[in-house]
């Protein structure tokens, strides 16, 4: 009987060596063991946003303590640094012992887990095939690498729970450290989680048969590396069952983060070709444009103001600020939290930005050379093209140049400029300065067009803006700053087109520098005495357009610096998604583009450019000449004042009048020359055209702003516009 066993253990051992010889160790690896996740950073490229996809990241063996490596090998195989790979007797014997009915599997040294997990080619059935070929391999795998890279190979593919797979990740999944901080407590119990990942819990009470089964193995493990002299008596006496966190990620979740931010990346993704899938598996290092302090501090100073101006939460802020020398996204407001609301105020939401939409119209004039000089008729009402349209007050009432129409957003004077330079240019010009082509209603048949009755995003109008502050060069809003595979190596999309590390780099020159510059001289008259003073920075220079829509539904402040172009948008909305109006709340008659968007661009721009030097914008360039359709202004006759050795021509009474008998008429007395008060009816007028009998047409004192629209030939209206009146809130 021995006999006949010894021969048949010799004819199977001659077998499996023929069957060793023809088992080569495969070169594909199985889906699982290689799919790594993919790190969504920060501008910064070290501070993570989020982690994507089943959790792997490789480490090499040397960077892993070796307290972590003992408590592993104390978990699964304690014999792994001196026993030699499988001998051919030795597999012969356990295959006798499976077909005399023995266990299939048996007990799986590291190796034989490795071969099993690792590579293609091994199903997990248990079926005798299947374990011979395993443990060939396995054999394989012992002769033909070293230890150490054996050990590698499993330390980064083991399966931890938690969807980690490798020791690196399954660090952070358990403890938000990396595997080089955490203690021997902690890496028993990470070496316990191999046996049974998917049963074992870390949470909860111990009484709990899942958690109370781990703390029975994370003892099993200590005391291995205490029995194999790896682990001191006394330091295992001290330990206690480590606690975990609760979730997996390493990632500081704010209200702005995993959420919003992680979805703008993945959507920007798509249209670079790189679907979910690759995402969750390539191990893709992605490096946003985001700035982490900026971006917190969006929700910041919008809860702020909400709280300072009594603002409940229907009403919605839209905040987004961008580089315009890359066009990167450094900052956008998504939302009181995604947990709360998912629908992103900043890049999602299509509100009407008003007359935030004019300087594009402006652009477009000084592009086809009309100069800032250049008048147009302002009156509070006007029909043009079959279509009423009046002011916002019936003091915008008069003849402006295009410098003092942006300054004051006279709606009359825009319109009839849009028709001037003909709206199928506006509209060529907003599609080239980052508006999307397929934007309803930017339609050049729109008389209205220059009033911003378009929808758009508050990104896309920071986009807009950021044409400006580049001095006419465009470039696309991103968030994606670089991306690569984790070696650093460019990426291949689902075309097999392979993209650079940095895909968003094409600049597109929309207009040229000059008309760049008169237009930000337009838009800083804006903020130093028009509609949007609630903005100014101080001595810090700054350009914007404020927009207030029709029924008042939605206000904005959209503006910039040489540093940044941001834009922060206003609306109300209620819970079905309806747009109201913004009347009455917060104590306000009417909101403005002027009032809180401005004031909230100011508080962040002024934390944007913190500690920052103060840059320039470049000279007003004066394109372009005065257009033959100009409307005149009724200009006094200028008066030719005589010097010491020339004759006057007029009595000291008499002014020179061309068109007057004689070349002169009487001088008319200016009342603010008059050393006397003013009889009641040479009295000015207030607001109210008080007192009785007082005369319109004298300059009151103080502020102009609700006097000059309609006296804009007066001396001391024929500056830059005054500041409006305080019952004004301004655009």
């Amino acid at each position: 009987m021995v006999a006949v066993v010894a021969v048949m253990i010799l004819g199977v051992a001659t077998l499996v060596v023929v069957a060793y010889a023809n088992t080569p160790i495969p070169t594909a690896t199985q889906t699982d063991a290689t799919r790594q996740e993919s790190v969504i950073y920060y501008g910064n490229g070290s501070t993570p946003i989020a982690r994507v996809g089943m959790h792997r990241e490789d480490v090499p063996l040397d960077k892993v303590p070796k307290h972590v490596q003992d408590a592993v090998l104390a978990a699964e195989d304690r014999g792994f640094w001196h026993e030699p790979g499988v001998s051919p007797t030795g597999v012969a014997r356990a295959l006798f012992k499976t077909a005399t009915g023995g266990d299939v599997t048996g007990g799986s040294t590291i190796t034989q887990q490795l071969a099993r997990n690792y590579y293609q080619g091994l199903s997990q059935e248990r079926t005798i095939s299947r374990k011979l070929k395993e443990i060939l391999i396995s054999v394989r795998l012992g002769n033909d690498k070293q230890k150490k890279e054996i050990l590698n190979l499993y330390l980064n593919t083991v399966s931890f729970g938690r969807q980690a797979y490798g020791i690196q990740a399954a660090s952070r999944a358990y403890f938000h450290k990396t595997v080089n901080q955490i203690n021997e407590a902690e890496a028993a119990l990470l070496a316990a989680m191999i046996q049974r990942p998917s049963y074992f819990v870390t949470t909860g009470s111990d009484s709990n048969p899942a958690k109370k089964a781990l703390i029975e193995r994370w003892n099993y493990v200590l005391d291995g590396m205490v029995k194999e002299k790896w682990l001191d008596p006394t330091k295992r006496a001290g330990l206690t069952f480590p606690k975990t966190q609760t979730n997996w990620s390493d990632v500081r979740d704010t209200t702005q983060t995993a959420g919003y931010l992680k979805d703008r990346v993945v959507k920007e993704l798509r249209t670079l070709g790189i679907d979910e899938q690759k995402l969750e598996t390539g191990g893709l290092r992605i490096t946003t444009t985001f700035d982490k302090g900026l971006q917190d501090y969006t929700a910041k100073v919008v809860r702020a103001v909400r709280k300072e101006r009594n603002l409940q939460k229907d009403i919605h802020f839209g905040l987004t600020t961008i580089d315009p020398k890359t066009g990167g996204v450094v900052a956008a407001y998504g939302g009181p939290g995604y947990n709360k609301q998912q629908f992103d105020d900043s890049f999602d939401a299509k509100v009407q930005p008003g007359s935030s939409f004019k300087p594009i119209v402006l652009a477009t004039a000084l592009k086809e050379g009309t100069s800032l000089r250049t008048t147009l008729d302002g009156s509070y009402r006007r029909v043009i093209n079959g279509t009423p349209f009046t002011n916002d007050s019936r003091g915008e009432n008069g003849v402006y140049d295009l410098k003092q129409m942006t300054a004051m957003s006279i709606n009359t004077a825009y319109v009839d400029l849009g028709q001037k330079i003909g709206l199928s240019k506006v509209v060529e010009m907003a599609k080239a300065m980052g508006i999307p082509e397929n934007t309803p209603s930017l339609d050049s048949t729109y008389t209205s067009l220059p009033l911003g009755v378009i929808d758009a995003s508050p990104v896309t109008m920071a986009s807009v803006y950021s044409t400006f502050a580049a001095e006419g060069k465009h470039r696309s809003p991103h968030v994606i700053k670089e991306i690569t595979d984790q070696h650093g190596n460019p990426v291949t999309n689902d075309k097999g087109k392979k993209l650079k590390k940095r895909p968003w780099e094409k600049t597109t020159e929309v207009f040229p520098e000059g008309v760049a510059r008169d237009a930000t001289s337009a838009m800083r008259a804006v903020v130093t005495s028009g509609t949007g003073k609630k903005a100014n920075l101080g001595v810090r220079p700054v350009a914007g357009k404020t927009g207030t829509t029709d029924a008042n539904k939605s206000a904005w402040f959209v503006g910039y610096t040489p540093e940044y172009a941001t834009s922060v948008a206003m609306w109300r909305q209620d819970r079905k998604g309806v747009r109201q109006s913004l009347l009455g709340v917060g104590g306000y008659d009417q909101i403005y583009g002027g009032d809180v968007p401005a004031e909230l661009f100011r508080r962040f721009m002024m934390k944007a450019l913190e500690g920052k030097d103060i840059s320039q914008f470049g000279p007003p360039a004066n394109v372009g000449s005065i257009a033959p359709w100009a409307t005149p202004k009724t200009d006094p006759k200028p008066t030719n004042t005589p010097t010491p050795d020339a004759d006057p021509t007029c009595k000291p009474n008499e002014v020179e009048d061309p068109d007057a008998p004689g070349g002169c008429k009487k001088k008319t007395p200016d009342p603010t020359d008059s050393p006397t008060s003013p009889s009641p009816n040479e009295k000015p007028c207030n607001q109210m055209h008080l007192p009785v009998g007082c005369n319109p047409d004298l300059p009151p004192s103080g502020d102009l702003g609700w006097w000059c629209p309609s006296h804009p030939n007066h001396p001391k209206c024929r500056e830059d516009p005054p500041p409006r009146g305080p019952n004004r809130n301004g655009e």
